[in-house]
Order: structure tokens, then sequence, then C-alpha cells
């Protein structure tokens, strides 16, 4: 937009010398000796000219302002647009907090209760209140995913794209469901479909919706089910919070409790996206390592998967970098480059990666990858 009305205001200027020029002879031709009779139709020729270089300088100003009004009200609409969501976001916060310290403060004044009758130990007593302060913390981690993830509804309509690949699946785990927005489009499609995730916080406001969940850790879940039990593993936005060793652990796992042609799904940040990379991933901290899609091409395919494919998200458009107009004599070699440089900085900021278990022969918990 800025290079737009640098443009517009050389055009403005250019229209503006004309006129100071066109004035400027006409002036002279007034001034000459008996021009009343000798360039009648000089004179005339010069007021249309005149009154074409007013009128083009007065649509060249036009434009200009345009233009500034344009960009301000984009600038307005976005900043009022970021300010919205931001209170709707600590507003729905605010309400899962109350809720919950109610809560916190009927277990603090019974374990005061209990301390001061004496009726619980101390190395109990110091458990509970550890327990407490875990679940305080974990609200913090639910205060910030709402407010830079986006609501629920935003996220519901990002993970839309993923239900054709559970189209012929069921009995579906979602690890790390957080407030459950993917079961919620499961359920929605006659699915049978659970939840695990750590954030107690997060449980809550999926137990709120009637949401089937539960408090778990993705491999300590995952070890506790049987070979081919499970219709499909899905899972966003969380295995970037993995160690490689871990995640290793979690895919081989998820491999042995899938059913035969059962499907795993798992989203990421996609770090080949510089916006995405320094804006997403490195706004949070917890995230451990970014992972490059063709690694996690790799370890679905190596731990026993067919049909593995990277899904990628739309990319970014409002962000990329304008191309010039065609009457600019470089614009062909100019707009290559900025294909290359928007390719590079505003690619799709996530993917997912997808399998399948073809083979049921599952693996045993103690092998592990070569």
């Amino acid at each position: 937009m800025r290079r737009v009305i640098e443009e517009l205001v050389e055009r403005r200027k250019e229209q503006q010398e004309k006129l100071k020029k066109k004035i400027g002879e006409l002036a002279n031709l007034i001034e000459s000796r008996f021009f009343f009779k000798r360039r009648k139709g000089k004179i005339k020729r010069k007021f249309l000219e005149f009154n074409d270089t007013l009128n083009e300088l007065l649509t060249a100003q036009d434009r200009e302002w345009d233009a500034y009004n344009n960009n301000h009200s984009t600038t307005v609409f976005k900043s009022l647009e970021w300010k919205i969501e931001k209170l709707q976001a600590e507003y729905s916060n605010v309400k899962t907090l109350l809720t919950n310290f109610i809560t916190l403060e009927a277990s603090l004044r019974k374990l005061i209760d209990s301390i001061e009758q004496k009726t619980v130990d101390r190395g109990t007593a110091l458990t509970e209140l550890k327990e407490l302060k875990d679940q305080l913390s974990v609200y913090q981690y639910s205060d910030f995913e709402q407010r830079f993830r986006g609501d629920e509804q935003e996220v519901k309509e990002k993970l839309k794209q993923y239900i054709p690949v559970f189209s012929q699946a069921d009995d579906i785990l979602d690890i790390g469901c957080g407030r459950g927005e993917f079961i919620e489009l499961l359920v929605h499609e006659g699915k049978r479909a659970t939840g695990i995730d750590i954030s107690e916080s997060m449980l809550k406001r999926a137990e709120e919706k009637g949401i089937k969940a539960k408090k778990s850790a993705a491999l300590e879940y995952l070890q506790q089910q049987g070979d081919n039990s499970l219709g499909g593993i899905f899972s966003a936005q969380v295995i970037e919070h993995l160690t490689p060793e871990y995640l290793r652990d979690v895919v081989r796992e998820s491999f042995r409790v899938l059913k035969p042609d059962a499907p795993i799904l798992l989203e990421t940040i996609n770090p080949l996206s510089l916006f995405a990379l320094s804006n997403i991933y490195f706004l949070d901290v917890s995230h451990n390592k970014p992972l490059h899609p063709e690694y996690m091409r790799y370890l679905l395919e190596s731990s026993g998967y067919s049909d593995v494919k990277i899904i990628y998200a739309e990319e970014l458009t409002e962000e990329k970098l304008l191309e010039t107009g065609p009457e600019n004599p470089t614009a062909r070699e100019f707009n290559t480059n900025v294909d290359k440089l928007n390719k590079i900085l505003f690619s799709s900021p996530v993917y997912a990666v997808s399998g399948i278990k073809i083979h049921g022969v599952p693996r045993s918990k103690k092998t592990g990858m070569g």
C-alpha cells in the first residue's frame, strides 16, 4: 500500500507541474499585444488544455486521498479486530478462571481445616498443595493458547480440512485435545472419539461441552492401550512440544495400537515459513524443536506407515509482498523475485503429516526404531 501511495503522490506532483506550465503560457498570451485579434483560437485551445490538466490534477488528488483513506481504514480495522479478539479471549478466560478458582478455594479450605484439626499428615498436605499449585500454573498456558491460537470457532474452521482423512475411521483418539474442537467435528460426523490432555483447565472446558476426555500424557496413555485397538489418531499443535526421543516413541506406540487401515495425522507449525517460525513457533517458549516436513515424512515411513502425505494449510495472503504493475519495464524480473520471497517468508504456517497402518502386524512395545 505504501508503494501505491508513493506512485500516486508522484503522479499528482507531475500534474501540478503541468498545470503550472499551462498557467504560465496563458499569462504570456494575455500579456501579448493584439491577442484578441490575432490569437483568439490559440487562447481557446490553451484554456481547454488548462481545463483538462486541472481535471487530471483533481483526479490524481482524489486517488491519492482514497489510497490514504483505504490504508488508514485497513489499519484501523485490523487494530480493532485484534482488540476484539483479545477481549473475547480474556472474557472467556475470566469465566473459566472464576469457575476453577471457586473449586480451588473449596479444596484449599478443606485442606486448611484438615491441617487445623490435625487429620492429615505433613506429607499428604504438601502433596495436595503441590497439586493445587500445578493446577494454577496450567491456567497460564490456557490463557496463552486462547489469546494467540484463536477462539474455538476459528480453530474448528481450520481443523475441518482434516476430517476427510478420518472418513472411514472410528474410535479416534485426539492427543492434546485441548478444548475439544476436533472431537466436536468428529462427533458431528457421527464418529466416536475421545481425547487426552495434560492441562486440567483445558479438560475442564472440554468437559463443560460434554466431550469425552481425560488427563494423561501421550506416551503413558498409548502404552496402556492394547494392540490394534484404536481406529485413528489425531494430534494438532502438540508434537513440537515433545523431545525427539519422546516423539519417536509416540509414533511407534501409535502404530502398535492402531487397527489395520487406520489413519494417523499429526499437525505442527511449518518451519519452512519464516513468518510462522518467528511469529508462531518462537512465541511459545514451551516448544521443544521445529519439525521439518520431510523429517516427519521419514519418521512415519520408517515406523511402518504407508501412503504418507504432507498436507499444507492455506498460504498467508495479507502478509505477502506486493507485485509491481506491468507498466514497469522490470516487472517480470521484480515479480519473479517477489514470488520467491513470498514463498520463503509467507508459505503455509502449519502442515500435517498423515499415514495409514496398512499391515496389521503389531510392533512389540519393547521394539525401538533403528
